[in-house]
Protein backbone atom coordinates (compact mmCIF):
# COMPACT_ATOMS: atom_id res chain seq x y z
CA UNK A 1 0.00 0.00 0.00
CA UNK A 2 2.84 1.98 0.81
CA UNK A 3 4.94 1.81 -2.41
CA UNK A 4 1.39 2.45 -4.50
CA UNK A 5 0.86 6.12 -3.00
CA UNK A 6 4.30 7.10 -2.45
CA UNK A 7 6.46 5.02 -4.96
CA UNK A 8 9.52 4.74 -3.21
CA UNK A 9 11.37 5.74 -0.28
CA UNK A 10 12.58 8.80 -1.50
CA UNK A 11 9.18 9.90 -3.01
CA UNK A 12 7.86 9.32 0.73
CA UNK A 13 10.88 11.35 2.35
CA UNK A 14 10.13 14.38 -0.29
CA UNK A 15 5.85 14.56 0.63
CA UNK A 16 6.70 14.66 4.55
CA UNK A 17 9.38 17.88 3.62
CA UNK A 18 6.38 19.51 1.64
CA UNK A 19 3.65 18.94 4.35
CA UNK A 20 6.32 19.51 7.17
CA UNK A 21 7.02 22.35 5.12
CA UNK A 22 3.01 23.44 3.79
CA UNK A 23 2.24 23.12 8.12
CA UNK A 24 5.28 24.98 9.24
CA UNK A 25 3.98 27.80 6.72
CA UNK A 26 -0.09 27.51 7.94
CA UNK A 27 1.60 27.39 11.98
CA UNK A 28 3.65 30.55 11.46
CA UNK A 29 0.62 32.62 9.80
CA UNK A 30 -2.82 31.87 11.92
CA UNK A 31 -2.16 33.66 15.27
CA UNK A 32 -4.20 35.02 17.32
CA UNK A 33 -5.34 37.89 14.46
CA UNK A 34 -6.63 34.95 12.48
CA UNK A 35 -7.73 32.27 14.68
CA UNK A 36 -9.80 35.17 16.72
CA UNK A 37 -11.59 35.85 13.57
CA UNK A 38 -10.21 39.79 14.41
CA UNK A 39 -8.23 40.24 11.25
CA UNK A 40 -10.00 38.36 9.03
CA UNK A 41 -12.71 40.82 9.86
CA UNK A 42 -10.09 43.35 9.56
CA UNK A 43 -9.68 42.74 5.69
CA UNK A 44 -12.81 41.45 4.74
CA UNK A 45 -15.77 42.49 6.64
CA UNK A 46 -17.43 44.65 4.31
CA UNK A 47 -15.86 42.20 0.93
CA UNK A 48 -17.57 38.55 0.92
CA UNK A 49 -16.11 34.92 0.85
CA UNK A 50 -15.05 35.41 -2.81
CA UNK A 51 -12.21 37.56 -1.57
CA UNK A 52 -11.30 35.19 1.20
CA UNK A 53 -10.81 32.70 -0.99
CA UNK A 54 -9.07 34.71 -4.10
CA UNK A 55 -6.63 35.71 -1.02
CA UNK A 56 -5.97 31.82 -0.09
CA UNK A 57 -5.22 31.51 -4.21
CA UNK A 58 -2.47 34.44 -3.65
CA UNK A 59 -0.83 33.19 -0.69
CA UNK A 60 -0.69 30.32 -2.96
CA UNK A 61 1.30 31.56 -5.30
CA UNK A 62 3.53 33.83 -3.18
CA UNK A 63 4.53 30.85 -1.47
CA UNK A 64 6.25 29.60 -4.42
CA UNK A 65 7.86 33.15 -5.82
CA UNK A 66 9.43 33.22 -2.36
CA UNK A 67 10.41 29.58 -2.51
CA UNK A 68 12.24 30.28 -5.83
CA UNK A 69 13.59 33.65 -3.92
CA UNK A 70 14.96 31.42 -1.83
CA UNK A 71 17.30 29.72 -4.51
CA UNK A 72 17.99 33.11 -5.91
CA UNK A 73 19.19 34.98 -2.07
CA UNK A 74 23.30 35.18 -3.00
CA UNK A 75 22.31 36.42 -6.60
CA UNK A 76 20.25 39.39 -4.97
CA UNK A 77 21.92 40.34 -1.68
CA UNK A 78 20.71 44.07 -1.79
CA UNK A 79 16.96 42.68 -1.40
CA UNK A 80 17.88 39.98 0.98
CA UNK A 81 18.97 42.56 3.12
CA UNK A 82 16.20 44.85 3.01
CA UNK A 83 13.81 41.51 3.03
CA UNK A 84 15.12 40.62 6.68
CA UNK A 85 15.30 44.21 8.09
CA UNK A 86 11.48 44.85 6.95
CA UNK A 87 10.74 40.61 8.58
CA UNK A 88 12.99 41.41 11.49
CA UNK A 89 10.43 44.53 12.39
CA UNK A 90 6.92 42.09 11.48
CA UNK A 91 8.47 39.43 13.58
CA UNK A 92 8.78 41.52 16.42
CA UNK A 93 5.66 43.30 16.03
CA UNK A 94 3.36 40.12 15.95
CA UNK A 95 5.18 38.53 18.62
CA UNK A 96 3.92 41.62 20.48
CA UNK A 97 0.64 41.44 19.35
CA UNK A 98 0.84 37.29 19.94
CA UNK A 99 1.33 38.22 23.58
CA UNK A 100 -1.22 40.77 24.05
CA UNK A 101 -3.94 38.24 22.74
CA UNK A 102 -3.05 35.25 25.20
CA UNK A 103 -3.31 37.80 28.47
CA UNK A 104 -6.64 39.04 26.94
CA UNK A 105 -7.69 35.53 25.93
CA UNK A 106 -6.72 33.89 28.86
CA UNK A 107 -8.50 35.95 31.82
CA UNK A 108 -11.37 36.93 29.37
CA UNK A 109 -12.07 32.94 29.87
CA UNK A 110 -10.43 31.77 32.64
CA UNK A 111 -10.04 34.98 34.95
CA UNK A 112 -5.83 33.87 35.30
CA UNK A 113 -4.03 37.13 34.64
CA UNK A 114 -0.37 37.27 33.63
CA UNK A 115 -0.30 34.14 31.27
CA UNK A 116 1.00 36.51 28.10
CA UNK A 117 4.45 36.14 30.37
CA UNK A 118 4.20 32.49 31.03
CA UNK A 119 3.59 31.85 27.60
CA UNK A 120 6.62 34.61 26.60
CA UNK A 121 8.90 32.04 28.88
CA UNK A 122 8.07 29.11 27.63
CA UNK A 123 8.41 30.14 24.28
CA UNK A 124 11.58 31.73 25.30
CA UNK A 125 12.52 28.32 26.12
CA UNK A 126 11.73 26.83 22.86
CA UNK A 127 13.16 28.86 20.47
CA UNK A 128 16.81 27.96 21.66
CA UNK A 129 16.32 24.45 19.94
CA UNK A 130 16.80 24.29 15.96
CA UNK A 131 13.51 24.56 13.58
CA UNK A 132 12.93 20.96 13.80
CA UNK A 133 10.90 21.18 17.11
CA UNK A 134 9.08 24.27 15.35
CA UNK A 135 8.06 21.88 12.78
CA UNK A 136 7.12 19.05 14.58
CA UNK A 137 5.09 21.34 16.89
CA UNK A 138 2.98 22.53 13.97
CA UNK A 139 2.60 18.83 12.19
CA UNK A 140 0.62 18.66 15.69
CA UNK A 141 -1.25 21.63 16.04
CA UNK A 142 -2.50 23.15 12.74
CA UNK A 143 -4.17 19.80 12.07
CA UNK A 144 -5.54 20.05 15.35
CA UNK A 145 -6.51 23.52 14.71
CA UNK A 146 -8.57 22.93 11.76
CA UNK A 147 -10.65 20.18 13.80
CA UNK A 148 -11.53 22.37 16.06
CA UNK A 149 -12.54 24.89 14.01
CA UNK A 150 -14.71 22.53 12.02
CA UNK A 151 -16.39 21.49 15.54
CA UNK A 152 -17.07 24.94 16.10
CA UNK A 153 -18.41 25.63 12.46
CA UNK A 154 -20.49 22.72 12.52
CA UNK A 155 -22.03 23.53 15.91
CA UNK A 156 -22.81 26.94 15.03
CA UNK A 157 -24.70 28.61 12.49
CA UNK A 158 -23.15 30.56 9.18
CA UNK A 159 -24.09 32.18 6.18
CA UNK A 160 -22.07 32.83 3.36
CA UNK A 161 -21.70 36.18 2.25
CA UNK A 162 -21.30 37.41 -1.63
CA UNK A 163 -18.97 40.12 -2.81
CA UNK A 164 -15.86 40.22 -3.88
CA UNK A 165 -12.35 43.40 -3.62
CA UNK A 166 -9.23 41.69 -5.23
CA UNK A 167 -7.37 44.68 -3.09
CA UNK A 168 -7.83 43.06 0.04
CA UNK A 169 -7.59 39.95 -0.92
CA UNK A 170 -3.91 40.91 -1.95
CA UNK A 171 -2.99 43.28 1.28
CA UNK A 172 -4.08 40.44 3.42
CA UNK A 173 -1.45 38.01 1.36
CA UNK A 174 0.86 40.91 1.87
CA UNK A 175 0.50 40.76 5.43
CA UNK A 176 0.83 36.82 5.91
CA UNK A 177 3.64 36.69 3.35
CA UNK A 178 6.05 38.80 5.49
CA UNK A 179 6.56 36.06 8.16
CA UNK A 180 5.62 33.26 6.31
CA UNK A 181 7.74 34.01 3.10
CA UNK A 182 10.70 34.50 4.95
CA UNK A 183 10.50 30.85 5.94
CA UNK A 184 9.51 30.24 2.53
CA UNK A 185 12.37 31.81 1.33
CA UNK A 186 14.70 30.03 4.29
CA UNK A 187 13.61 26.36 3.24
CA UNK A 188 12.68 27.37 -0.59
CA UNK A 189 16.79 27.05 -1.23
CA UNK A 190 16.38 23.15 -0.62
CA UNK A 191 13.19 22.40 -3.11
CA UNK A 192 12.81 20.86 -6.24
CA UNK A 193 10.47 22.81 -8.85
CA UNK A 194 7.74 19.77 -8.22
CA UNK A 195 7.93 20.54 -4.34
CA UNK A 196 7.72 23.90 -5.11
CA UNK A 197 4.58 23.27 -7.14
CA UNK A 198 2.91 20.91 -4.41
CA UNK A 199 3.61 23.21 -1.32
CA UNK A 200 2.12 26.50 -3.83
CA UNK A 201 -1.27 23.96 -4.04
CA UNK A 202 -1.43 22.93 -0.82
CA UNK A 203 -0.97 26.65 0.74
CA UNK A 204 -3.77 27.88 -1.37
CA UNK A 205 -6.25 24.34 -0.50
CA UNK A 206 -5.23 25.16 3.45
CA UNK A 207 -5.33 28.35 3.79
CA UNK A 208 -8.32 28.97 1.63
CA UNK A 209 -10.08 26.40 3.83
CA UNK A 210 -9.01 27.68 6.92
CA UNK A 211 -9.43 31.55 6.16
CA UNK A 212 -13.37 30.63 4.95
CA UNK A 213 -14.47 28.56 7.64
CA UNK A 214 -13.16 31.53 9.79
CA UNK A 215 -14.60 34.27 7.94
CA UNK A 216 -18.34 32.37 8.36
CA UNK A 217 -17.95 32.09 12.12
CA UNK A 218 -16.61 35.64 12.52
CA UNK A 219 -19.37 37.41 10.49
CA UNK A 220 -21.83 36.28 13.46
CA UNK A 221 -20.32 38.75 15.59
CA UNK A 222 -18.40 40.78 13.47
CA UNK A 223 -17.97 43.76 15.88
CA UNK A 224 -16.32 41.84 18.76
CA UNK A 225 -12.96 41.90 19.75
CA UNK A 226 -12.11 38.06 18.92
CA UNK A 227 -15.27 37.34 17.04
CA UNK A 228 -14.68 33.38 16.48
CA UNK A 229 -13.89 33.41 20.31
CA UNK A 230 -17.44 35.20 21.02
CA UNK A 231 -19.32 32.81 18.52
CA UNK A 232 -17.67 29.93 20.42
CA UNK A 233 -19.07 30.97 23.76
CA UNK A 234 -22.19 32.06 22.82
CA UNK A 235 -22.72 28.24 22.05
CA UNK A 236 -21.10 27.32 25.16
CA UNK A 237 -18.23 26.10 23.50
CA UNK A 238 -15.83 28.80 25.15
CA UNK A 239 -12.98 26.29 26.54
CA UNK A 240 -12.85 24.73 22.72
CA UNK A 241 -12.44 28.38 21.62
CA UNK A 242 -9.67 29.05 23.87
CA UNK A 243 -7.83 25.93 23.13
CA UNK A 244 -7.99 26.80 19.48
CA UNK A 245 -7.08 30.30 19.84
CA UNK A 246 -4.18 29.40 22.14
CA UNK A 247 -2.53 27.02 20.28
CA UNK A 248 -2.76 29.08 16.86
CA UNK A 249 -1.15 32.42 19.07
CA UNK A 250 1.27 29.52 20.23
CA UNK A 251 2.75 28.48 16.97
CA UNK A 252 2.45 32.13 15.65
CA UNK A 253 5.39 33.17 18.74
CA UNK A 254 7.31 30.29 18.08
CA UNK A 255 7.69 31.22 14.55
CA UNK A 256 7.90 35.36 14.77
CA UNK A 257 10.44 34.77 17.81
CA UNK A 258 12.28 32.50 16.00
CA UNK A 259 12.58 34.96 13.02
CA UNK A 260 13.60 37.62 15.06
CA UNK A 261 16.18 35.76 17.10
CA UNK A 262 18.05 34.26 14.37
CA UNK A 263 18.46 37.68 12.41
CA UNK A 264 19.73 38.98 16.36
CA UNK A 265 21.89 36.20 16.89
CA UNK A 266 23.75 36.67 13.61
CA UNK A 267 25.19 39.88 15.44
CA UNK A 268 25.03 39.00 18.76
CA UNK A 269 25.64 35.22 19.12
CA UNK A 270 24.55 35.12 22.66
CA UNK A 271 21.37 32.94 23.46
CA UNK A 272 20.52 34.21 26.56
CA UNK A 273 20.36 37.53 25.86
CA UNK A 274 17.66 36.42 23.35
CA UNK A 275 15.71 34.58 25.78
CA UNK A 276 15.73 37.49 27.97
CA UNK A 277 14.66 39.99 25.12
CA UNK A 278 11.40 37.62 24.91
CA UNK A 279 10.97 37.34 27.87
CA UNK A 280 10.74 40.94 28.65
CA UNK A 281 8.22 41.30 26.13
CA UNK A 282 6.21 39.29 27.67
CA UNK A 283 6.60 41.57 30.78
CA UNK A 284 5.46 44.83 28.28
CA UNK A 285 3.21 43.53 26.51
CA UNK A 286 0.98 41.24 28.51
CA UNK A 287 -2.77 43.08 29.20
CA UNK A 288 -2.72 45.51 26.64
CA UNK A 289 -5.51 46.26 24.81
CA UNK A 290 -5.10 43.48 21.75
CA UNK A 291 -7.84 45.36 19.24
CA UNK A 292 -6.12 48.13 18.98
CA UNK A 293 -2.67 46.59 18.35
CA UNK A 294 -4.44 44.56 15.88
CA UNK A 295 -6.29 47.84 13.78
CA UNK A 296 -3.45 49.87 13.83
CA UNK A 297 0.19 47.06 13.39
CA UNK A 298 -1.92 44.49 11.03
CA UNK A 299 -3.29 47.24 8.13
CA UNK A 300 0.67 48.53 7.95
CA UNK A 301 2.64 45.48 7.68
CA UNK A 302 -0.69 44.80 5.01
CA UNK A 303 0.52 47.18 2.92
CA UNK A 304 4.45 46.64 3.70
CA UNK A 305 3.82 43.11 2.49
CA UNK A 306 2.36 44.16 -0.51
CA UNK A 307 5.67 46.04 -1.52
CA UNK A 308 7.76 43.45 -0.21
CA UNK A 309 5.96 40.32 -2.44
CA UNK A 310 6.25 43.17 -5.38
CA UNK A 311 9.85 43.11 -4.99
CA UNK A 312 10.39 39.36 -4.94
CA UNK A 313 8.03 38.58 -7.57
CA UNK A 314 10.06 41.11 -9.73
CA UNK A 315 13.23 39.79 -8.60
CA UNK A 316 12.44 36.06 -9.25
CA UNK A 317 11.18 37.06 -12.82
CA UNK A 318 14.08 39.18 -13.75
CA UNK A 319 16.54 36.98 -12.55
CA UNK A 320 14.99 33.87 -14.46
CA UNK A 321 14.66 35.66 -17.72
CA UNK A 322 18.18 36.37 -17.66
CA UNK A 323 19.15 32.91 -17.00
CA UNK A 324 16.65 31.60 -19.91
CA UNK A 325 18.35 34.57 -21.88
CA UNK A 326 21.20 33.31 -21.09
CA UNK A 327 20.67 29.77 -21.86
CA UNK A 328 19.22 30.54 -25.27
CA UNK A 329 22.15 32.88 -25.91
CA UNK A 330 24.34 29.37 -25.73
CA UNK A 331 22.33 27.11 -27.81
CA UNK A 332 22.35 29.46 -30.26
CA UNK A 333 26.43 29.87 -29.86
CA UNK A 334 26.37 25.92 -30.04
CA UNK A 335 24.30 25.35 -33.58
CA UNK A 336 26.57 28.30 -34.99
CA UNK A 337 29.86 26.75 -34.03
CA UNK A 338 31.43 24.51 -37.16
CA UNK A 339 30.91 20.86 -37.03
Amino acid sequence: MRHIFFGNSANLSSFKVIIRLVFLFVGVVIGAGFATGSEIMLYFKNCGYLSVLFAGVIIGLLCVFFCYFGKLQNKIKFVKKLMKIVVFLSSVVTYCVMLSAVSELIETQFGIKYFGIFTAFIVAILMLYDMRIIKLLNLIIVPLIMALMLVILIIGKGEIYSGFNPLQSILYAGMNMLLGGYFMSEEGAKLSNNQIAYIGVLVTIVMGSLMSICYVISMQAFSASMPVFEVARSYGLGVLATVVVYLAIFTTLIGSGKAFADMIFAFVPNKFIIFVLCFVLGFYFDGTDFSSLVSFSYSQIGKIGFVICIIVILSVLCNYSQMLLAKNKIKKLELHQPK
